[in-house]
């Protein structure tokens, strides 16, 4: 019995958290123009009481914002193709980086968005183990690519012709936050292991273990 249960638990436990967190990103996304678009269909369904079937009533609602949602979005793609729209929108763009302190985040949610979505550029190198948080302890990372010039400027003297890796250390069981690691590369340890088994070994805290050879050693310090 018990093995049965625990079978069970292993067929419906991937499917009920993959379901729960796509409804999570559907309520999120459509929650705030809800009572707009049930506002519209009371209107087109009178008189016909939508509102006396609530859970059809959501459905139906949630699925017109999902449509006008992705509609919008191709018509805004359209747009900006266009010459006098892509004038539009760069001069909006402009104006918005030049707001004090929403400008900047503006500028680093534009960068990071269209350097996932264009495809061009990997998001990080490899999968490493890093020494973090302290040279005794170690953690998974995610070389992210070199540090920039400044910042490799003010890397003590002694270590000058160490050129400095910006690492992600993703915390677990959510990786979807972490710490930004600068360290040497002759500190990181390069794994052979796909991106899956990384993610599936931090959010099962461990317990899933990634087939894997064995780390590549460091460089002798």
């Amino acid at each position: 019995m018990k093995k049965n249960l625990l079978s069970g638990l292993a067929l419906l436990l991937p499917l009920a958290i993959t379901l729960w967190f796509f409804l999570f990103l559907i309520d999120l996304t459509t929650n705030p123009f809800m009572e707009w678009i049930q506002h519209m269909l009371s209107f087109f369904f009178y008189p016909v009481n939508v509102a006396a079937y609530p859970r059809l009533f959501t459905f139906l609602s949630r699925t017109v914002v999902l449509i006008l949602l992705f509609l919008s979005v191709l018509v805004l793609g359209f747009l900006a193709n266009r010459l006098f729209f892509s004038w539009l929108l760069k001069k909006m763009h402009d104006l918005l980086l030049r707001v004090p302190l929403m400008g900047a985040i503006y500028r680093a949610c534009t960068d990071i968005i269209l350097a996932v979505l264009s495809g061009k550029k990997k998001i990080f190198s490899r999968i490493v183990v890093a020494p973090f948080p302290s040279q005794t302890s170690r953690a998974l990372g995610f070389v992210m690519g070199n540090a920039p010039d400044e910042l490799q400027k003010v890397h003590s003297p002694e270590d000058s012709n160490e050129v400095l890796k910006t690492v992600f250390i993703p915390t677990s069981p959510h990786p979807i936050s972490g710490y930004l690691l600068l360290t040497e590369e002759k500190r990181l340890q390069t794994l052979d292991i796909s991106l899956e088994d990384a993610f599936k070994f931090l959010i099962s805290c461990g317990i899933f273990t990634p087939s894997s050879k064995p780390p590549t050693p460091p460089e002798a310090l």
